[in-house]
């Protein structure tokens, strides 16, 4: 199997069955204002990514049942789903870029801003920051603009989650297949806001290396071992928790090579800003294992560095430097191998050949993946 090349189609695929399902959705709203915000939506759902969700619902599908069309309508349940969460996630961690452009909630915060045609030019003067209820008007328009674009990404965020429901009830498979699915997707969306929550919890707290991942497993895990259910489900025929070691496996590598891209990465490959985890502080498993085994001259370093949103290139070049001198980079690039290991040696025998092969090649392109 050419991997880039089947997944490449089934992208396609995909991507043309949201288009389709969005369209039929777009033609029932009648009000202008929810009509742009749902285009909206819909150009966030679609902007970049991989699609790779869907095509593992699909290729578990596959792996025990002949192709049938409705599993595609299926698939897309998951990249609603997972678009909904990425909405989520960037308003809450305020982040501005994905896939390079900007976010749902910087969007909403720059139409806020035009609409109520506040004048920031004279704040250019110094004169105005010493006036009286000067610096006041900037820090009311700011708490303005915050929660209107906060408000709005999460209801964006709940609207795609509704949607993604609707997705697998036009499904076309029989209903009572169609009503366990449905249980199942509220079940995932629940684990993936204690994920959420568990995130937000640990940038305040700290954690280890089992509390990460932990993490991890409710967040990126949930929306890896799902898909791959869903799609056992709908055979009939095979255990839907057969690919659960797969799923778990794969998506701790994938976090792990992600956290290493967040640094490592070329800004220009990844579609994010790479100096944002360590101006922000984000606890990924590079800065855990850096903390660990950073020197004490070192580890004063990092600390003066990691969290300060005013750390220069310069700060953001030693800090790079120290995560590779401390084995904090190669620890990771490790134990990455490892979780891929043992995902490919977890993938069901009995499976169609096409199927094994590529949740085989996946693992590879998981960890050898630039973006």
């Amino acid at each position: 199997m050419d991997f880039i090349k089947a997944t490449g189609e089934l992208k396609k695929e995909v991507e043309d069955e949201i288009k389709k399902f969005f369209e039929i959705e777009l033609q029932s709203v009648e009000n202008d204002v929810l009509l742009d915000f749902y285009k909206d939506i819909r150009h966030h759902t679609l902007l970049g990514g991989k699609r790779l969700r869907p095509i593992m619902c699909i290729m578990a599908y596959c792996g025990y049942a002949d192709y049938n069309p409705n599993i595609l309508r299926v698939s897309i349940a998951f990249e609603l789903l997972h678009s909904s969460s990425l909405i989520l996630d960037d308003s809450m961690d305020e982040d501005i870029i994905r896939h390079g452009e900007k976010t749902f909630n910087a969007i909403y915060a720059d139409k806020f801003l035009k609409s109520t045609r506040f004048d920031i030019s004279p704040y250019h003067d110094g004169e105005n920051w010493i006036k009286k209820d000067g610096l006041s008007q900037l820090l009311m328009i700011q708490r303005a603009i915050s929660r209107y674009s906060y408000a709005l990404s999460v209801l964006g965020s709940n609207i795609l989650y509704a949607l993604s429901g609707k997705a697998i009830r036009s499904c076309g498979f029989e209903d009572k297949i169609i009503t366990k699915a449905m249980m199942m997707q509220r079940e995932m969306y629940k684990i993936l806001n204690e994920g959420q929550l568990l995130d937000i919890l640990m940038e305040q707290n700290g954690g280890n290396e089992d509390i990460y991942f932990d993490m991890i497993d409710h967040k990126t895990g949930i929306l890896f071992k799902y898909p791959l259910r869903v799609g056992l489900l709908f055979t009939e025929k095979a255990d839907i928790n057969s690919l659960d070691t797969y799923a778990i496996n794969l998506s701790r590598a994938f976090q792990v090579h992600d956290d290493i891209l967040g640094v490592f990465g070329e800004e220009d490959t990844t579609g994010k800003p790479i100096d944002s985890d360590i101006k922000e502080g984000k606890n990924t498993l590079l800065v855990i294992k850096t903390l660990e085994l950073a020197d004490e001259h070192q580890l004063k370093k990092v600390k003066a560095i990691l969290g300060n949103r005013n750390a220069s290139f310069e700060d953001i070049v030693e800090i790079k430097e120290i995560m590779k001198k401390c084995g904090a980079l190669d620890y990771c690039i490790k134990k990455e191998s490892e979780f891929i290991k043992t995902a490919k040696k977890s993938i069901d025998q009995n499976m169609k050949e096409e199927s094994k092969i590529f949740l085989t090649e996946l693992c590879d392109f998981i960890i050898k993946r630039k973006y």
